[in-house]
């Protein structure tokens, strides 16, 4: 079976609604899927009684994507399979959804003085009631004429060290991981491979990830090389943590279609076998 444990929709930095993500898994042939929004349950929720849900077509997991920090950078961390109405885990998507906002004012404040105003009105209207994340200001400079594409405005204004980049004090990984413990879920580190660590790195990484009590590595994502793939699943082994498979979807444009998930290393204890 197919499965899909990490996605975005439009209620974070994700192109599609619930409903159009949902259709273009089951079309994928996806039997497991979990919406896996930034920060925030508003997905999962409006996924709720969906055609596509109802009639069993696939199954749908609660699932979120934190941000971390460990290792003095930020890192994502997924929990998957928790009861979504946990009191511990709503308090925490309510501080980080915060965090967040405090972000864009602060965002908005550096383009406002580089010039560029009106800056948190537009990624509102970007973000179409979803908390505002950097995709957000990105679309919003697009479309005020000021780059041509998001990948230009975050190499002048977003990315890390650009003038309108700003540092988050995200919490501590043991601390995100007991969140979603307490909820009952498992954890995931998200694409390991996209922290541009060493192998020393990465393995420490992995190892911290572990000692906080972590529970999986995404080691399936569609777009790595063999060799990539082959040195997730090594470190995977090695840390004896289970293994996850995700396509961090975000729009129909993007490399991670959920077909193009490759299957398994051998040797790998598939997360979601607790879930079919």
């Amino acid at each position: 079976m197919l499965v899909d444990l990490h996605t975005h929709t439009n209620a974070s930095d994700g192109e599609l609604t619930a409903r159009e993500l949902l259709a273009l898994q089951a079309e994928a042939g996806v039997g497991l899927v979990a919406i896996t929004d930034h920060d925030t349950l508003d997905g999962w929720e409006r996924a709720q009684g969906l055609p596509a849900v109802q009639a069993q077509m696939l199954r749908l997991l609660p699932g979120i994507e934190f941000s971390v920090e460990a290792g003095r950078r930020e890192v994502h961390v997924l929990g998957l399979g928790f009861d979504p109405d946990h009191p511990v885990l709503r308090q925490a998507v309510c501080r980080q959804q915060l965090r967040r906002r405090e972000r864009a004012e602060r965002i908005a404040d550096r383009l406002e003085y580089l010039g560029v105003g009106g800056a948190l009105a537009g990624a509102e209207a970007a973000a179409g009631g979803a908390g505002i994340g950097r995709p957000h200001f990105a679309h919003f400079l697009v479309a005020s004429g000021r780059v041509r594409s998001v990948d230009e405005a975050f190499r002048r204004y977003l990315g890390r060290g650009k003038p309108a980049a700003c540092r988050v004090e995200w919490p501590p990984l043991h601390e995100v991981l007991e969140w979603i413990r307490a909820a009952g879920g498992s954890t995931v580190l998200a694409h390991p491979h996209a922290y541009r660590l060493s192998r020393g790195g990465l393995r420490a990484l992995v190892a911290e990830f572990r000692a906080a009590g972590g529970d999986a590595l995404e080691v399936a994502m569609p777009g790595l090389a063999a060799g990539e793939l082959e040195v997730l699943a090594r470190v995977t082994r090695e840390a004896q943590l289970r293994a996850s498979a995700g396509s961090d979807f975000h729009r129909r444009a993007g490399w991670n279609h959920p077909a193009r998930i490759p299957p398994l290393p051998p040797g790998l204890d598939a997360l979601w076998e607790q879930w079919v």
